[in-house]
C-alpha cells in the first residue's frame, strides 16, 4: 500500500545546476524507507538505529527495528509534513541545506502504539555488546543464534519482511485495513523450538496457530509445518498473506540521455556521462558494472539506477531500487551478484523474475555495530576473493554533549566480515573518516582524512597486528599510533576517498578530482605519484569497465562543503591514449633521490626538476584540526630545495637527483616534469622520509637561504591561493552558509591583524556557531603568499 501525499518543502529550484524543479526527499511512491528513528513520548526513550519505515496509507507509518526484530512504532504523520524529521545526512543536504545534522531523525506525528526497546521474540533480554561511550545498554543486532534480519521482498507493491528467530524463518507484512484496524500477518516456517513472539496489547484478535498469553506474547510450540498467524487490533476478517508476484515498480519510467563528446587531457581521453534530469535529484556515490557492461549507479539518497549502454552515444537510465539507507558504495561479483553498502547493512539486490527491477533486498550482513549519530556511517565496500566483505567505518564523534551521543567499538575501523555475514573481525582502528581498498594481491589499504589528531592525509597498509592509526577519540585500547606509509599534503589531496586497480596501477581516488598511484616496492620507500589529469568534479569512487577497460569515476559534493572543482557532481570515463612510463621505485637517501621507471624514456624525452624540485616538512598530531607545516627546528615553515644536479642512466630508466642533503621529514613532495618535443607531463611524488639521519651543519646551511624581499601583495595571486588551498570549500563569498563563516564583506569586518590570526591560528578565536575545523596555515604559506592572500581578502568589501 502506498501513501499518496505531497510534502510542501524541500522542493528547490536548481536552475544554477541546469536542473528542473526538484521533488521532495521523501517520495510518496516509495514502498519503504530505511532510516534511524528516535521515538519520544513513551515511558522511556525508544531508539531504532536501523529502521525500516513502511507507509500504510492515510498518513500512517510503521517502523520495524531490524536489530531487535520488533515493530517499534505505528503513528500518523502530521498533514503536509513528513513522518520523521529530516535529520539524516542525506536528507539534511538534499539538495541544498545544512552541512551536518546534529540529531538523529525523530518521529513526527501522533503515536498509535510503540513497543519497548527489547527483542521482538523471547522473554529474556539478550547480551548485546555495550557501547564504548554514551547511550545505554547494548548496540548492534541480536546474536546469530537468537535471531537475524534477512531482508525485504516486494510482492507487487507490498513489502514483505523476512527475519529468523531461533530456527524459524518468519515472513511478515503489516496491513492497515479500514480506518482503525491494523493487522500483523505472519507466515512461520517449521521450527524445532517453542517461540514467544512479543505483541502489543492492542492486538487483541488472533487467528491461526499459537496462543496469546496474558504477558502479551504469542506462544508457538515447535512444529514441522508452515504456519499462518494473523494478529489484529479489530478484526482478522478478509486479511490474507500476499501472494508471490512480480514487483510493481514505484518508478517505472526510463530516461534516455545523450552524452557529451570526449576531450583529451594530456595522455588521457575523458568522456563525461550525462546525468538525466529527474524529479529525484541524482547524487552519485559509486559505479559498478555487470559482466555484460551494463552500469549500476548508487546514490546518496538510497537509489540504484541501471544504465544501459554506458559506452554508447546515448544511454537508457532506469531507477531499479530505492529506499536504501544512504548508499555510499556498490559492488558486483564476477557472477553478477550486486551488493550495496549503506549506514545500516550490506544489501544484496536480487531481481527475482529477470525484469531488471529489484524485488528482494537481502541483508547480506548487518553484523557491524551502528549508532544513532548522523556521522556514524560506513564509507566503502570491497569484496575479497573468498567472498568476505571489507568495510570502513567513520570515527568522527561530534555530538559528545548530546543525549544521543554514542560511540561504538566499530567506530573508526576497518572490518572484515565473513562471507555468511554473521561474524566480524577488526583489522585496524583509530581512523577518522577512512575508505578501504583491496589490491589485486590481497593487500588491504586504508585512507583517512585530515582533521583533529590527523595532521594531514595519510595512506595506511593494514597488517596482521590490528594497528591503531592515530584518531584519539577511537583509541579504545590506548595504544601508540602507527605511522602511515606516507602523507599527502592537504592542498594536493584534500580528502582521500576510495581505491581502485586500473591499468596495472593501484589508485587512490581523491575528492579533489585527482587520482594517485600507490607503489610499495620491495626496496626503497613506499610512495605515491599523481596521475597527470584533473577532473571537473569531486571524485569518490572508480571502477573499470569489464570489457573496454576504461575507468569510470563518479562523485559529488554535498551542501556545506563547496568543492574546489567547477562542478558539484559528475561521472566520467577515462581512457589512456598514449603510453606513459610508470615509476616503480623511489629511493630517498641522505643526498640523493633515485626514481626508476618501468621502461626507458623515449629518445626525445627528458626528465627535468621543477622549481623548487623538493619541499619537505614535518607535521604533528594534536587535538587541534590539522597541523602547521614545520621546519627541522620545529618552527613554522617548509624546507624547499632545488636539485644541484641530476642524471639519467644509460638505459634511460633511472633518474638520480642530488641535493646538499635531503631533510628528514614526515612529508616529502618532489616535482618533476617529463618533457618531449610535443608534450609536458608533470610528475608529482609523495613519500615519507623519517628514515633519514638528522640534518648535519652543511644541510642546515643549505636550508637557511635568504628569503626574497617581499613585494606588494597581488590580489590575483591571492585569489588563486584561495582556491588552491581549498578555502573556498568552507567559506563562501556570496553569503551562503557553508561549514565555515562566509567571507562576504570580510574586508569591512576584520582588519589585517585579525585576518592573519585567523589564517595562522584559527583556533585562537572560533566564530560563534561554527566548529573548530580549520587547519593552521602556519608554515604552509610563504610570507609572500600570505601577503598575496591578505591583499585579496581586503578586496572582499
Amino acid at each position: 500500500m502506498m501513501v499518496r501525499f505531497t510534502f510542501l518543502f524541500f522542493i528547490l529550484a536548481m536552475a544554477a545546476l541546469g536542473k528542473p524543479t526538484i521533488g521532495p526527499f521523501l517520495e510518496p511512491e516509495a514502498p519503504f524507507l530505511s532510516s534511524a528513528l528516535v521515538i519520544e513520548g513513551g515511558e522511556a526513550r525508544n531508539r531504532v538505529r536501523r529502521g525500516l519505515l513502511i507507509p500504510l496509507g492515510e498518513r500512517r507509518w510503521a517502523c520495524f527495528d531490524t536489530d531487535l526484530l520488533r515493530w517499534a512504532a505505528v503513528w500518523r504523520a502530521p498533514a503536509g509534513s513528513p513522518p520523521l524529521t529530516l535529520d539524516s545526512m542525506a536528507a539534511i543536504s538534499y539538495p541544498d541545506g545544512k552541512a551536518k545534522a546534529k540529531s538523529p531523525p525523530r518521529l513526527q506525528g501522533d503515536l498509535f502504539f510503540s513497543n519497548p526497546e527489547v527483542p521482538g521474540e523471547g522473554k529474556e533480554l539478550p547480551q548485546r555488546e555495550s557501547l564504548i561511550a554514551g547511550g545505554s545498554g547494548g548496540v548492534g543486532p541480536l546474536a546469530p543464534d537468537r535471531g537475524r534480519w534477512l531482508g525485504l521482498e516486494l510482492r507487487g507493491a507490498t513489502p514483505v519482511l523476512r527475519y529468523r528467530v531461533r530456527d524459524a524463518v518468519i515472513e511478515e507484512t503489516l496491513v492497515a485495513k479500514g480506518k482503525d484496524n491494523l493487522a500483523r500477518v505472519l507466515k512461520i516456517s517449521p521450527h524445532s523450538k517453542a517461540l514467544d513472539l512479543r505483541i502489543h496489547p492492542l492486538f487483541q484478535k488472533h487467528r491461526g496457530r499459537g496462543k496469546v498469553t496474558s504477558a502479551r506474547f504469542l506462544h508457538l510450540e515447535a512444529t514441522s509445518e508452515t504456519s499462518l498467524v494473523i494478529l489484529a487490533t479489530r478484526s482478522t476478517d478478509g486479511i490474507s498473506f500476499p501472494e508471490k508476484k512480480p514487483v510493481i515498480p514505484a518508478f517505472p519510467d526510463a530516461v534516455v540521455v545523450t552524452h557529451p563528446a570526449a576531450r583529451l587531457q594530456g595522455a588521457y581521453r575523458i568522456r563525461p556521462l550525462a546525468i538525466p534530469e529527474s524529479s529525484r535529484f541524482i547524487r552519485p556515490t559509486d559505479f559498478a558494472f555487470l559482466s555484460d557492461g551494463t552500469g549500476l549507479l548508487s546514490t546518496l539518497d538510497g537509489d540504484v539506477w541501471r544504465i544501459e549502454s554506458p559506452e554508447a552515444a546515448t544511454s537508457r537510465w532506469t531507477r531499479v531500487a530505492s529506499g536504501l539507507f544512504e548508499t555510499i558504495s556498490i559492488e558486483t561479483t564476477s557472477d553478477d551478484h550486486i551488493f550495496t553498502l549503506g549506514r545500516d547493512q550490506i544489501t544484496e539486490l536480487i531481481d527475482i523474475n529477470g525484469d531488471h527491477y529489484i524485488d528482494h533486498y537481502r541483508n547480506a550482513s548487518s553484523v557491524f555495530q551502528q549508532t544513532l549519530q548522523t556521522r556514524d556511517y560506513a564509507t566503502s565496500l570491497a569484496i575479497d576473493k573468498d567472498g568476505s566483505f571489507l568495510i570502513a567505518k567513520g570515527g568522527i564523534n561530534n555530538n559528545e554533549a548530546r543525549k544521543d551521543s554514542e560511540l561504538s567499538a566499530h567506530r573508526g575501523t576497518i572490518l572484515r566480515i565473513a562471507p555468511d555475514g554473521d561474524s566480524v573481525t577488526v583489522l585496524a582502528d583509530g581512523l577518522r573518516l577512512p575508505y578501504v581498498g583491496l589490491r589485486a594481491d590481497g593487500a588491504v589499504f586504508a585512507s583517512d582524512q585530515q582533521g583533529h589528531f590527523i595532521p594531514s592525509t595519510p595512506i595506511h597498509l593494514i597488517g596482521d597486528d590490528k594497528p591503531y592509526l592515530g584518531f584519539d577519540p577511537t583509541n579504545f585500547r590506548r595504544n601508540r599510533p602507527v605511522a602511515p606509509l606516507f602523507w599527502y599534503p592537504y592542498q594536493a589531496n584534500r580528502s582521500a576517498a576510495s581505491f581502485v586497480s586500473w591499468d596495472d596501477l593501484f589508485l587512490q581516488v581523491s575528492w579533489g578530482g585527482r587520482l594517485f598511484a600507490i607503489e610499495t616496492p620491495e626496496t626503497g620507500q613506499a610512495f605515491s605519484w599523481q596521475l597527470p589529469l584533473q577532473l571537473d568534479f569531486p571524485s569518490l569512487n572508480a571502477t573499470p569497465h569489464p570489457n573496454s577497460g576504461r575507468l569510470y569515476v563518479t562523485g559529488l559534493g554535498i551542501s556545506g562543503y563547496k568543492p574546489t572543482t567547477p562542478d558539484l557532481l559528475g561521472i566520467v570515463s577515462i581512457e589512456k591514449v598514449r603510453p606513459l612510463p610508470r615509476p616503480i621505485a623511489f629511493d630517498v637517501r641522505k643526498r640523493t633521490i633515485i626514481v626508476t621507471f618501468d621502461r626507458p624514456l623515449k629518445e626525445d624525452a627528458t626528465l627535468l626538476p621543477g622549481a623548487p624540485t623538493l619541499r619537505t616538512f614535518d607535521i604533528k598530531r594534536s587535538k587541534r584540526y590539522g597541523s602547521p607545516h614545520l621546519r627541522w627546528d620545529g618552527k613554522p615553515g617548509e624546507m624547499r630545495l632545488q636539485a644541484k644536479g641530476y642524471e639519467l642512466s644509460e638505459d634511460r630508466r633511472t633518474f638520480t637527483l642530488s641535493f646538499p642533503q635531503v631533510p628528514r621529514a614526515e612529508v616529502l613532495d618532489l616535482h618533476l616534469s617529463l618533457t618531449s618535443a610535443s608534450t609536458v607531463h608533470p610528475l608529482h611524488f609523495f613519500a615519507r622520509a623519517r628514515h633519514l639521519p638528522e640534518l648535519d651543519p652543511e644541510g642546515i646551511k643549505a636550508l637557511q637561504t635568504k628569503e626574497r624581499p617581499l613585494v606588494a601583495g597581488d590580489p590575483g595571486k591571492g585569489k588563486a591561493l584561495f582556491t588552491t588551498y581549498a578555502c573556498i570549500g568552507c567559506h563562501s563569498l556570496d553569503g551562503a552558509a557553508l561549514v565555515g563563516p562566509t567571507l562576504k564583506g570580510i574586508a569591512g569586518r576584520a582588519d589585517e591583524k585579525h585576518l592573519r590570526q585567523s589564517i595562522l591560528e584559527p583556533n585562537a578565536v572560533i566564530a560563534e556557531g561554527y566548529p573548530a575545523a580549520m587547519p593552521s596555515f602556519a608554515g604552509v604559506l610563504t610570507d609572500q603568499q600570505m601577503a598575496d592572500l591578505l591583499t585579496y581578502l581586503k578586496t572582499l568589501r
